[in-house]
This record gives structure tokens, sequence and C-alpha cells, in this order.
């Protein structure tokens, strides 16, 4: 089956993520959209989250500029402010 722009966008933007840092927790939601966009949530450490928000954030126009028609959000959570019962929703390590 053939992947549609938004989720050949999100598995590059993951795959990015886990190259950029191993730790943090990548989550997809197609739910906002038909199919033609994506909400892309990033689960990381304070100390990590905003070089990565920056880097990921040029990652992403890019690949918005080359795949036309595609709507995105690219959404950062700091792990350390995050409640017990988010983290375990989540399956983030507590």
């Amino acid at each position: 089956m053939t992947q549609t722009a938004a989720e050949q966008l999100a598995k590059k933007m993951e795959s990015e993520v886990k190259r950029l840092a191993p730790q943090a927790v990548i989550r997809n939601d197609y739910s906002s959209y038909k199919d033609d966009g994506v909400d892309i949530y990033v689960y990381a450490p304070r100390k990590v989250a905003d070089m990565l928000r920056g880097r990921l954030k040029g990652t992403m126009d890019v690949e918005l500029r080359r795949v036309k028609g595609v709507r995105a959000r690219l959404l950062m959570e700091d792990i350390e402010n995050m409640t017990p019962e988010a983290k375990k929703k989540y399956g983030i390590p507590a």
C-alpha cells in the first residue's frame, strides 16, 4: 500500500528525530486532518528540546516545500514537565 505525502513527511521527521535525539519520543497524529496533514508531537528532555526544535523546523520547512499540499505542525513537549499519567499514556519511561 502506498503512503500518503503526510505519512512520508511523518516518517522522514521520525527518522530525523531518532538521529538527533535517540532519547526523544515521537508521536504522529493524523486525526485532525483528512489525508493531507499530520501533527508531529516530539517529547524530549528540556536540554535537547530547544536544539531539536530549531533543527527539525528547518527540515520540516524543506520537506513541506518539496511535497505540495501537505499541512503539518511540529509540537514539542518537555518530558520533565509531564504528569506521570501522560507519560504512561504515551509510553514514556518515568
